[in-house]
């Protein structure tokens, strides 16, 4: 199994540095490939073409930028002979005793469908806490496994730690043909119903607040905090609406 790391920041920066000083990463060699694409870096046709065109809600560059780091790495991965790829965010926090030793004996005995997406952390934050499913009879690194229903694929998020196999990765680039969130799996089964995602918790996040101003810790949310929403009118709301049409009245032919 190889591992991708997605990261845009420069081998030697502290925040690579300190993820990759993790233990899992320093007992023994660890295989793993960095990859990133920097959506400002993008230009500003393909921008248009892959994030806004035809879209309510266009991508921000680093969300952009993200989703195509994911698909890159994909992509390097059915090159290789293996069976599965775990893919990591440069944020991701590894428990201190486990090695990558074990994760690969535990999913070599793991009796998982095809077209696998096993994410191995989100079930615990927030936005995932309304996923449903069911357990499996079988844990993993002992941790519970949720087998999410299709009914909430569209509540599953994070991508910062997630294992596929082949199949789910040859999924995964055609389901992204028109690139979305790196994290945006709502419509995977409709698109695939051989798809499975499977939920545990193994892998942690540092807490993130929503509208991240420090861009060390998320560059996307910062993104967003940054990009103010047109202003709204104050007219037309619900209760003004109705009492202006007691002194007003419509246009009429005579």
């Amino acid at each position: 199994m190889k591992i991708f790391v997605i990261s845009i920041e420069d081998e030697e920066s502290l925040r690579i540095n300190k993820f990759l000083t993790q233990p899992f990463f320093q007992q023994g060699t660890v295989p793993y490939v960095k990859v990133g694409v920097k959506g400002a870096e993008i230009s500003v046709k393909q921008y248009f073409e892959m994030a806004v065109k035809g879209r309510s809600q266009p991508l921000s560059p680093s969300e952009l930028g993200c989703s195509l780091s994911h698909m890159s790495a994909l992509k390097v991965f059915l090159e290789t002979d293996d069976d599965y790829a775990l893919i990591l965010e440069d944020d991701a926090l590894f428990p201190q005793d486990l090695t990558f030793a074990q994760l690969t004996n535990e999913l070599k005995n793991s009796n998982f469908p095809t077209n696998l997406l096993l994410s191995l952390g989100g079930i615990q934050m927030k936005e995932s806490l309304k996923v449903r499913g069911i357990i499996r009879n079988q844990k993993f690194l002992n941790q519970n496994v949720l087998e999410v229903t299709p009914h909430y694929y569209h509540r599953v998020c994070a991508a910062f730690a997630y294992i596929v196999d082949r199949q789910m990765a040859e999924t995964l680039l055609q389901y992204n043909a028109r690139i979305r969130k790196a994290d945006d799996w709502g419509y995977l089964y409709d698109f695939e119903s051989s798809s499975h995602i499977l939920m545990t918790h193994i892998v942690d996040h540092p807490p993130l607040a929503v509208g991240e101003t420090d861009e060390s810790i998320s560059k996307i949310e910062n993104e967003r905090v940054n990009t103010a929403d047109l202003p709204l009118s104050n007219y037309g709301k619900f209760w003004s609406k109705n009492l202006i049409k007691l002194v007003t009245s419509r246009y009429k032919n005579n």
